[in-house]
């Protein structure tokens, strides 16, 4: 691809992480007001969140190997149209099984455009993943920002409803698809990362490699998932806490921003930082589970809000820097790996919200924040005993 088709693809990368965190914080914020339309109760409610989250999980799967030989971009052309066509289907449902058959294609779409399109960018500038998936992430987290705090005063002032989040999400990406399109060239399908040969280098045999099944790949697996089951939990169930324990919709809207804005802020710095990933790993995950433990604990709705602004900056490194230690240690294969690295995260994010709703209509939505809180720990206890595979990944 030329110098000019691949400018042009950062900001449609950009682009494509903005509208899906604007689906992804909008959802959030209407969720409740989904379930209560439809007349579900909280189990329902979390299978609604599982409907697109298990279609992150099952996309992936079976894009991801053949993104690395047709070209990444490619398959971005046939995931975009599945995302906006299940945000515009959402958004006219007539029935809670229609949304959530939506709401699944809108996953399937959302998955694999988010793996293959992080995917894409970190093959084009190898050497600095960290870089450019945190800043893909920080586009990503300003959509999730400003959705909540657009249409919580437009559905407060009865100028839009809960729809309009869905089929705006959706609309975003019939814009950009076009300029997709141009960054395709002729001559190749965009990131085709063919392997390299196996040859002698000072008198030494290079390395082949590295084996998909390996002990880092099981590492990073558990991780991920740790860190999108925390992130769907908290994000998704912030508002319904709010709204359950203290009976304050504006408050859940600003926790969600609050949230997302910390952790925009924060993915920013750290895209520029010298510390090794793992090391931000870590002090994620530690940090999350701190904030967590505190914030069940002192059960205040205003210090509630500058907790979830606090979770938001200690989880922003985890997710960019566990796929940017997958995609730089299986350059060959980067597209398998991200796919199977976005399939764990599915598979976090589609169990939590299932298990959240079940605990806290047994213990209150406190109850269900426990899961999150071991979740970090179990994250932050995988990549510590993991750390002898580390050094098969770049720092």
């Amino acid at each position: 691809m030329t110098d000019k088709r691949l400018a042009l693809f950062i900001p449609v990368s950009y682009c494509l992480a903005f509208f899906l965190g604007f689906e992804s914080g909008g959802f959030q914020l209407v969720l409740l007001q989904v379930a209560r339309h439809y007349n579900l109760n909280n189990v329902e409610m979390g299978a609604l969140v599982t409907a697109q989250l298990s279609a992150i999980t099952v996309g992936p799967l079976l894009f991801g190997w053949f993104a690395d030989r047709i070209g990444k971009r490619i398959i971005l052309l046939i995931s975009m149209p599945f995302f906006a066509a299940g945000c515009i289907g959402a958004a006219f449902s007539t029935s809670a099984l229609v949304f959530a058959v939506f709401i699944f294609i809108t996953g399937i779409g959302y998955g694999v455009s988010e793996c293959i399109g992080s995917s894409a960018l970190s093959d084009s500038f190898p050497g600095q993943e960290s870089k450019y998936l945190n800043i893909m992430q920080c586009a990503f987290c300003l959509g999730a920002v400003l959705s909540p705090q657009i249409f919580s005063r437009l559905i407060s002032a009865g100028l839009a409803t809960w729809r309009m989040v869905f089929f705006t999400a959706g609309l975003g990406f019939v814009f950009i698809y076009p300029l997709l399109v141009l960054t395709i060239s002729r001559q190749s399908a965009g990131n085709v990362v063919k392997p390299r040969p196996v040859q002698a280098e000072c008198g030494r045999t290079a390395k082949p490699p590295q084996r998909i099944l390996s002990p880092l790949l099981v590492v990073l697996f558990i991780a991920i998932l740790c860190n999108v089951a925390i992130e769907v939990g908290i994000s998704f169930f912030a508002d319904a806490l709010f709204v359950t324990e203290y009976s304050n919709l504006k408050l859940g809207a600003y926790a969600i921003s609050g949230f997302w804005l910390a952790m925009t802020i924060f993915r920013f710095i750290f895209a520029f930082t010298k510390i090794k990933m793992r090391n931000m790993v870590l002090i994620g995950f530690s940090a999350s589970c701190l904030l967590m433990v505190i914030m069940i604990l002192v059960r205040n709705q205003w210090f509630l809000v500058g907790v979830f602004v606090l979770l938001g900056a200690a989880i922003a490194p985890v997710w960019p820097m566990i796929l940017g230690m997958g995609t730089s240690s299986y350059r060959e294969r980067s597209g398998t790996v991200a796919s199977i690295l976005y399939a764990a995260g599915g598979l976090g994010g589609t169990a939590m919200p299932v298990l959240i709703g079940w605990v806290s209509e047994r213990a209150g939505f406190y109850g269900g924040f426990w899961l999150l809180a071991a979740a970090a720990a179990i994250g932050f206890l995988v990549m510590w005993l993991g750390k002898n595979e580390r050094g098969k990944a770049r720092s």
